[in-house]
């Protein structure tokens, strides 16, 4: 964290992002070993942000994600909807990926209380992020795209897979072949890309 801060003081956004990225795959890696509950990631994350934009803003789809794996719903939508709405005051390293989860957790609880076109639209809004250097190395969320499949909804989710091509560019054949098989009538295997 005094790494990021120095960055960010010097204004070498791209170096304090790069820690940022690899700090963020230490906790996440850590916590894997460790086998914490979402619960107890959601209350570390929680501390982490605060109250402040700076600290807020990065860390709201990531509080939104665990919130939805800790079964708090109400905190799962409030998190969604700040990250959203922050995507709307700028450009940051992390507003691709506010757009994505934001709209990813939405549209999962869209499902979850039964509205598929409404779980559908923010899919397809999910899609139309600008990216990030996470989203184009990860790829997308694949969580709401395989509950939709779920609901016999493949023509959305071939729209959404589409839409990723524009930021996943390190996908190796992934979007193509997640394509080919649900055009077979197939339900494809996401692999890491549903717990991300």
């Amino acid at each position: 964290l005094d790494d990021i801060r120095a960055s960010i003081r010097l204004d070498d956004w791209n170096e304090a992002w790069r820690i940022a990225v690899r700090l963020n795959g230490s906790i996440i890696e850590r916590l894997s070993k460790t086998g914490s509950s979402p619960d107890l990631e959601l209350q570390h994350l929680e501390s982490m942000a605060g109250n402040n934009a700076i600290t807020r803003g990065p860390l709201l789809a990531r509080l939104a994600r665990t919130a939805l794996a800790a079964g708090d719903w109400e905190k799962a939508a409030n998190y969604a909807n700040e990250a959203l709405a922050e995507s709307k005051h700028g450009v940051f390293w992390w507003t691709g990926d506010a757009i994505h989860q934001g709209n990813i957790v939405l549209g999962r609880l869209a499902l979850r209380g039964g509205d598929v076109e409404e779980a559908r639209r923010y899919l397809l809004a999910a899609g139309k992020t600008p990216g990030s250097t996470s989203l184009a190395a990860q790829g997308p969320n694949m969580a709401l795209a395989r509950d939709l499949l779920e609901h016999g909804e493949s023509a959305a989710v071939l729209q959404y897979l589409e839409e990723c091509g524009a930021f996943w560019s390190g996908n190796r054949g992934k979007l193509a072949e997640w394509t080919a098989l649900i055009r077979a009538g197939l339900k494809p295997d996401f692999g890491v890309n549903v717990v991300y």
